[in-house]
């Protein structure tokens, strides 16, 4: 389960997010529109992702995970096919906000999160992260580059559509745990069944704070090789290390939950956030290729562990029986960052003609995470296993 969960995390996230930031001055150029515009189009995929979360919790406990994932695998396809036969920008807001966006939320990170923590409940942190590791993520620049120069952005995303049609046949041997192997924190849910999870103050310092890292890694994800091209590297150059940091991306998501499962969600978090703000920061004085690559490396390993590590800390918190809900309600609420701040990142840049103001509101925004994400760890520890 947990190889065939980490196949569809892995489709579905890395052809949504790998692909934009190498994609973003070909769609420019295709739907003559600027940065803020065409970034707008990944937003509306992180806005369904958010909008549907309590909804992909129910129909998992209602339908499967089989089912929701295999729906969620042929709309992603189908937005994608839109795209290769498409040059109106209608079509592709419409791609991108109401099918692929849908597509990866059923069958991208929270039902695959679901589905490892619910086969490995002793090492959920190291499962989770291993599910959702985002091998395809970093491969894409450098493989989307390449493809992109042999058969121009139509073809490749009619390639990208055909993989997720492939992907159904994997999809139909997931199956979920057994319920007897779900053991959870009765005293945690407990308590949310008395108070409710929307009204503890905890969960929204948990919503701000996990709402601005995902928000600052989407940002990286889709602005770092046009931030490196307009810094002088070339596309190839650019794509390269981009790549470095997609893998490096794969080992942060398995570091980060062997944290979590050591020290706390928390404090493994605000860990990242100062490593994020490190990187950022070496990258706003516009180095060399090394020490751009060791920045690219730390934001990668920093950047990709904010799902396991909420993962962890909303069953500590919450208890295993309202995971779910706790995760898609934190999608959910997080939406107003995850789909506003990206976009607002792309019009500053081209408000200001530069990244230097975007690089700021990262690190600053990055020392804010860190200082509440130790707050979470702090209140987190005192809960029973």
């Amino acid at each position: 389960m947990l190889i065939r969960g980490f196949l569809s995390q892995n489709v579905a996230i890395g052809c949504s997010y790998g692909t934009f930031g190498i994609s973003m001055i070909g769609l420019q150029e295709r739907y003559s529109a600027g940065r803020g515009a065409v970034s707008l189009g990944f937003s509306l995929v992180i806005l369904a992702m958010g909008l549907l979360g309590p909804l992909i919790s129910r129909a998992v406990e209602r339908f499967g995970f089989r089912r929701t994932m295999m729906i969620g695998t042929t709309l992603a396809g189908c937005g994608y096919a839109l795209l290769a036969t498409s040059s109106n920008i209608v079509a592709f807001f419409v791609a991108f906000g109401l099918l692929i966006g849908p597509g990866v939320a059923m069958a991208g990170t929270l039902p695959v999160g679901l589905l490892a923590g619910g086969w490995f409940p002793e090492w959920r942190g190291r499962a989770v992260g291993l599910a959702t590791m985002p091998m395809l993520l970093s491969m894409m620049p450098m493989l989307g580059v390449a493809v992109i120069e042999q058969v121009r952005l139509p073809g490749f995303y009619a390639g990208i559509a055909v993989l997720h049609f492939l992907m159904l046949g994997v999809i139909l041997g997931i199956r979920g745990a057994p319920r007897s192997d779900a053991v959870g924190n009765p005293g945690a849910q407990h308590r949310a069944d008395r108070t409710g999870i929307v009204s503890r103050p905890i969960f929204w310092l948990l919503v701000l704070s996990g709402g601005l890292l995902n928000s600052i890694s989407i940002t990286g994800v889709t602005n770092i090789v046009s931030l490196l091209i307009e810094t002088g590297t070339s596309p190839g150059r650019a794509a390269l290390m981009a790549s470095a940091m997609g893998v490096a991306s794969m080992c942060g998501t398995l570091s980060i939950g062997w944290l979590c499962d050591h020290m706390g969600g928390g404090r493994a978090l605000a860990l990242a956030a100062v490593g994020l703000a490190l990187s950022w920061l070496t990258l706003s004085y516009v180095p060399g290729f090394m020490l751009t690559l060791v920045a690219l490396i730390l934001i990668g390993l920093c950047g990709a562990g904010t799902f396991p590590a909420v993962t962890v800390i909303s069953t500590r918190l919450f208890g295993l029986a309202h995971l779910g809900k706790a995760l898609g309600l934190f999608g959910l609420f997080t939406v107003p960052l995850t789909f506003l701040l990206p976009p607002l990142a792309g019009w500053l840049h081209d408000a200001t003609g530069g990244y230097p103001a975007v690089i700021a509101c990262i690190v600053a925004g990055c020392g804010l995470v860190a200082v509440n994400f130790y707050l979470v760890g702090r209140i987190e520890r005192r809960q029973p296993r």
